[in-house]
């Protein structure tokens, strides 16, 4: 490292973007973020932005340790820039890079304007096997940065949680660092050991091709999602057998190390901004190189679950057109405002496609608000109370709160768990016999 601090820059300001800007600017470095979202600037520059504590956030803006801004001029000095922004995938698996093309380009239309000696560009958007390598001669050939002679390029995969982003940067399980040339990866790797020399922890790092950094991250995620499928598959056949509760059996599973309780519980399809998108690309991916289609399979069977609740609620209610439904749980996942490829909203959808009153609520009220926007014709269920004039309800999500239905509620309403949370004796646990 040289004496001069270097200036982190990172592009794209969501919840990774910002856990490591908001890492790197608390221990000592100058970092310059960059989003074209002037709303989420602001935000930031405020300490508004759920999850990172406002003081934190607070405290680095007003020191001038963290710059945000909508503009790429700030990157000017940058010596290492972290490129975070989305990579959608389409409903065949094609990826769009768009987003971080459009960056790259930016970035060079500032830097080319620049006198530098060395700087280095890390990916950190989840991108296929070949592509960090692609965007770098991209840059080189097409955008004029000096590749590899002063300008580096690497990938480095991100393994953050949304709700524990920050914590997940400050002690992450594993770095991984994948340079296009020696140089790069050096770079990289003697920035994240002095990063976390101030942090008090040593993380393992792992120095490897782009190749090799770009496929660790796919492999991660698909196998994160095929638990989750194998989980609920597990819990169909319960649903067949007697006397069997596929909560307690895959509790009992998950106690061998070799498998662990991650991701394996029985409950609603996995969803989210990463486990959709990273299994249908990665799925095309491998069906591609290797004419093999198992990792698209998983996706069809996560799929397959909204179809078997709506034919059980179909069945178990004599049809579902007028029938007042409640879905307890609409973000993906607990404690979480992200609506994105929620497996609820498409419960909902369903439902709402059979001519079903469908009631909406969660215990974040973000999530319901961005639920109304995306689902026309449901309606926001106010109180537990107003369980009592339904003729279902689906507990979708684990939340503390949803173990409170009040007990006359069974009397009236079919009450199914998908979480497993529910204790109520009249609670219907959809992944046990007693549900048939």
């Amino acid at each position: 490292m040289s004496r001069r601090e270097r200036v982190i820059g990172v592009v794209g300001l969501g919840y990774v973007g910002l856990a490591y800007a908001l890492g790197f600017s608390m221990y000592g470095f100058r970092v310059r973020g960059v989003d074209i979202d002037g709303e989420r600037v602001k935000s930031i520059e405020n300490g508004l932005v759920n999850g990172f504590g406002g003081e934190a956030l607070l405290k680095v803006i007003q020191n001038g340790s963290l710059k945000v801004s909508t503009s790429y001029e700030v990157l000017e000095d940058a010596d290492v820039v972290f490129i975070v922004t989305n990579t959608p995938t389409k409903p065949d698996g094609l990826q769009d890079l768009s987003q971080v093309v459009s960056a790259l380009e930016s970035l060079a239309g500032v830097w080319r304007k620049t006198h530098f000696n060395y700087r280095v560009i890390v990916l950190k958007s989840t991108v296929l096997p070949g592509t960090t390598r692609a965007l770098a001669e991209y840059a080189r050939r097409e955008l004029g940065l000096p590749i590899p002679d002063r300008v580096g390029f690497a990938h480095n995969p991100e393994f953050l949680r949304a709700d524990r982003a920050l914590e997940d940067v400050l002690r992450p399980s594993r770095v991984v660092v994948g340079g296009i040339d020696e140089r790069s990866s050096i770079y990289i790797v003697d920035l994240f050991r002095e990063f976390y020399r101030r942090v008090g922890y040593e993380p393992p790092i792992y120095t490897v091709s782009p190749e090799e950094a770009e496929l660790v991250k796919y492999a991660s995620n698909v196998f994160l999602a095929l638990k989750t499928v194998y989980g609920n598959l597990i819990g169909l056949l319960c649903r067949q057998i007697d006397n069997c509760d596929a909560w307690r059996v895959m509790s009992i599973v998950g106690l061998d190390p070799r498998i662990g309780r991650s991701h394996i519980l029985p409950g609603m399809p996995y969803g989210g901004p990463c486990l959709v998108k990273d299994t249908l690309a990665f799925g095309r991916f491998m069906l591609e190189k290797t004419g093999l289609d198992f990792v698209k399979h998983i996706h069809d069977y996560n799929e397959l679950l909204i179809e078997k609740v709506v034919e059980h609620l179909d069945s178990e209610l004599n049809g579902l057109q007028g029938r007042k439904i409640a879905v307890l749980g609409v973000s993906y996942k607990p404690n979480s405002p992200d609506v994105k490829d929620s497996p609820a909203i498409k419960l909902c959808e369903k439902l709402l496609s059979k001519n079903a009153i469908v009631y909406i609520h969660d215990v974040n009220r973000e999530a319901v608000e961005k639920a109304k926007a995306i689902l026309s014709g449901v309606k926001a269920l106010e109180t537990m109370e107003k369980l009592k004039e339904v003729d279902a309800v689906i507990v979708t999500l684990g939340y503390n709160e949803y173990r409170l239905i009040p007990p006359d509620v069974y009397d009236n309403a079919l009450v199914i768990d998908m979480t497993g949370v529910v204790t109520y004796e009249k609670a219907r646990r959809f992944y046990t016999s007693n549900t048939r």
